[in-house]
């Protein structure tokens, strides 16, 4: 009895995942670029927690590109 073969990755899915964490990514860095500028005022605070939320974000976005590639 053969395996059946992996299905083909589609390759939709992993166009999307890729530039959804490519737009993550970007406002990670507008984010760190605000968090920066905003150390030591009173949008400290915001800031930063805007950043920790995007790092979130991209974090849980490499996870799908990780499990389109995987194909599960």
């Amino acid at each position: 009895m053969r395996v059946p073969p992996m299905p083909d990755r589609d390759d939709d899915a992993r166009a999307a995942a890729d530039e959804r964490l490519r737009e993550a990514r970007d406002r990670q860095r507008g984010l760190a670029e605000r968090a920066e500028a905003a150390a030591g005022t009173s949008d400290e605070e915001r800031a930063a927690a805007a950043l920790e939320q995007v790092r979130h974000e991209v974090a849980a976005r490499e996870a799908w590109v990780v499990w389109t590639e995987r194909g599960l």
